[in-house]
């Protein structure tokens, strides 16, 4: 026969094995970490930093993997991974304007030298 004493137990252990699970820390997320510094580094080779709205998006992501960095110092491992993709995206971002200013460039180039065609000039190349 139980007692009202066993059953509480019974109770109390088995509510603490199903929370063990909900405590359990976060996996470190170093594969977030190694794309978000590879996305950095690919945004400081695509020349970000020159084109302003694309060097805002590198800093912001440069920050952020700081960030993340620190919160995984805290073992704060689920958050960090959330910042980390945030520090990915903003890299990317700025991959992106830094490529769309680069072709927004080339386009005007080509305009110039279309208008210098139309009005029978002689188009100046560079050799690049």
């Amino acid at each position: 026969m139980t007692t009202i004493f066993d059953r509480a137990v019974t109770t109390v252990l088995a509510l603490g094995l199903f929370a063990i699970p909900a405590c359990s820390s976060h996996p470190v997320p170093n594969a977030k970490v190694a794309s978000s510094e590879a996305a950095i580094r690919a945004a400081e080779e695509a020349d970000a930093k020159s084109v302003p709205r694309a060097a805002l998006h590198l800093k912001l992501a440069e920050d952020q993997l700081a960030t993340a960095k620190e919160l995984m110092k805290d073992e704060e491992n689920e958050r960090a991974e959330y910042v980390l993709t945030r520090a990915q995206a903003d890299a990317e971002l700025a991959i992106a304007l830094s490529h769309t200013a680069e072709s927004r460039e080339e386009a005007g180039k080509a305009l110039e030298e279309v208008k210098a065609v139309q009005s029978g000039e002689a188009p100046s190349r560079n050799p690049d």
